[in-house]
């Protein structure tokens, strides 16, 4: 072979050689994705990281803070070949350790009526799983009528909550606090006590709440005892749920 035609020959090689490492480092099915898609298998309590079905051991970032068997997530490699995942993908479900929150943007008032009904603000829709309920609730009305509180909650529910407020005997404020608990979210109701018109109070609702239905969570609220004042739910009240389990 000639000197030219060596030269050529070798030009060709280094020419196919570059080629073919572009196009390996531009094709995912030859260099290997960055990320991709994993279901998780276990979680681990050693090193805080989790093991996909695929037997993939990866760290979990600052931002993965519940993670659960099942859970769908993106999982990435170093270039040491360590994996790690910045959480799970987002699905229809409401994730443990979400908040889902609403806010009563006005006041509604409600006068001569002792029927429960929701508050066209304070509802949430959540879907199966176990949540803590905390509510932060601004009111003032007739202290003979009071507000009374309950729950509109998806069919099979249960829990426990608490109004976290003052007795329905209230005279003044920062006075006799109401100390009683129901076990049966979503039935019962309690009242919590009105001082007068104008005078505004606030009381704290909290508690358990276990869906088994998806569907939307409401509060409900009516007078205690019928008046032609109105009862007032204040504007800025705000409901929180966050998933626990």
């Amino acid at each position: 072979m000639s000197r030219s035609a060596h030269r050529a020959a070798r030009d060709l090689v280094g020419a196919l050689r570059r080629q073919t490492a572009r196009v390996g480092s531009e094709t995912p099915s030859v260099r290997g994705a960055d990320w991709r898609i994993a279901v998780v298998a276990s979680v681990n309590t050693v090193a805080n990281t989790v093991t996909t079905e695929d037997g993939i051991e990866a760290r979990r970032w600052d931002c993965y803070r519940s993670p659960r068997v099942g859970d769908i997530i993106g999982i990435t490699q170093s270039g040491g070949g360590s994996w790690g995942t910045w959480g799970r993908w987002a699905t229809t479900d409401v994730a443990i350790g979400e908040t889902v929150p609403a806010r009563k943007s006005t006041s509604t008032g409600r006068a001569s009526t002792t029927v429960l009904a929701a508050d066209p603000h304070l509802t949430v829709m959540l879907t199966p799983g176990t949540y803590h309920l905390d509510a932060f609730l601004m009111y003032d009305g007739d202290a003979a009528a009071d507000l009374k509180l309950g729950w509109d909650a998806p069919v099979g529910t249960t829990g426990a909550w608490w109004p976290g407020g003052a007795d329905s005997s209230v005279a003044a404020q920062a006075s006799l606090p109401r100390w009683g608990a129901l076990s049966d979210i979503g039935v019962s109701s309690i009242p919590v006590g009105a001082i007068g018109a104008g005078t505004i109070l606030a009381c704290r609702p909290s508690g358990t709440v276990i869906i088994t239905t998806a569907g939307v969570l409401a509060l409900t609220w009516a007078q205690n005892v019928s008046s032609a004042t109105q009862t007032i739910l204040r504007g800025q009240s705000t409901l929180r749920l966050q998933r626990i389990a």
